[in-house]
């Protein structure tokens, strides 16, 4: 009795492996989620200090010239301003998918510093109302006007936002600003808030860990019938970055390009398109007045660029593509 068959013994060893395997998954998922919130961590910080110097002037020759190759209008940069204009931190131009109309409620995530929520303000038609402290505008009256919402999870950025907004006089009931974390929305929205005609984004999905569970969030806040055009960086379906190496964090959060839509249609999305956005990541021409910085504001990109020294001789446009993701709530 005391024999222990064959059998036995393999089965044995088989429920070992799996409950190691599983104990190895655990592990890594731990350590995976540990990552991601220091990540996330270093990111808030870094976004936080780039809030704090917004204040200072930046190159508006460079941010012209940038906002212009990623297919900014003349209009769209009178709309802007030269106040606002130099704090540009996008990817991409989601304006050119997102089609926003008069009247719409729009949502934009990752707002930073304010610029793509003014230009949504004025396309939806919320920047029309003007606040004083003797004629407030009455929400109520407002029903033929647009809103925007814009949500960061950097305090200061969000705090120079809303600033720039009153400065604009801009309606706080039309537009607005808030902190949150993308993968929480449900969390920073107001439960009274109606649901989104229109979410778009530029460049923060760069930097979510859990892109999924975004686009989920996205997919709550869009009423029915409401669309997405969230513009991000990917790493190109058929490349892979080498482990040897050191990258970047924000290059280490890229979502492959080919999940993308797959992931999009399983949260629920119809009508799914992933567009190219046609911007260069590598050899964006630029006037050389564009080179010079201010030291007093706090810069993300080419800080550290001595420690990704192999990425110079990297050909960042075959690595990566920028895309626009498109996708629509189906109407109930």
């Amino acid at each position: 009795d005391n024999i222990i068959s064959k059998k036995d013994r393999a089965s044995t060893c088989t429920h070992m492996a799996n409950a190691n395997a599983q104990k190895e998954k655990c592990m890594q998922a731990r350590k995976k989620a540990s990552e991601a919130a220091m990540i996330k961590s270093e990111t808030i910080d870094s976004y936080n200090q780039v809030g704090q110097s917004a204040k200072t002037k930046g190159n508006i020759i460079r941010a012209r010239a940038i906002m212009t190759v990623l297919g900014y209008s003349n209009f769209d940069l009178e709309v802007v301003g030269e106040d606002d204009m130099y704090n540009f931190q996008g990817v991409a131009n989601p304006h050119q998918v997102a089609n926003i109309m008069t009247g719409e409620k729009v949502l934009d995530l990752g707002s930073g510093l304010g610029v793509d929520t003014f230009l949504a303000a004025h396309m939806c038609g919320a920047k029309t109302a003007y606040v004083d402290s003797e004629n407030k505008s009455d929400p109520d009256d407002c029903a033929i006007s647009g809103r925007v919402l814009g949500v960061d999870f950097a305090r200061n950025e969000v705090k120079h936002a809303k600033n720039r907004a009153e400065k604009r006089g801009c309606d706080p009931n039309r537009v607005n600003f808030l902190v949150g974390d993308i993968e929480k929305l449900d969390q920073a929205l107001h439960p009274e808030d109606d649901k989104f005609d229109v979410c778009i984004s530029n460049g923060a999905f760069c930097l979510i860990p859990n892109k999924k569970k975004a686009f989920q969030q996205v997919f709550a806040a869009l009423k029915p019938g409401g669309r997405m055009a969230i513009s991000t960086t990917t790493i190109q379906s058929n490349e892979e970055l080498n482990p040897d190496n050191e990258w970047p964090v924000c290059m280490r959060m890229f979502v492959n390009l080919d999940d993308l839509e797959p992931m999009c249609k399983s949260i629920g999305f119809q009508n799914v398109s992933i567009v190219d956005a046609e911007s260069p990541l590598d050899d964006m021409e630029l006037p050389p007045e564009a080179d010079e910085f201010d030291p007093a504001r706090f810069r993300i990109h080419g800080r550290y660029a001595d420690k990704f020294k192999h990425l110079q001789d990297a050909d960042m446009d075959e690595l990566c593509k920028v895309v626009t993701v498109y996708g629509e709530k189906a109407i109930e």
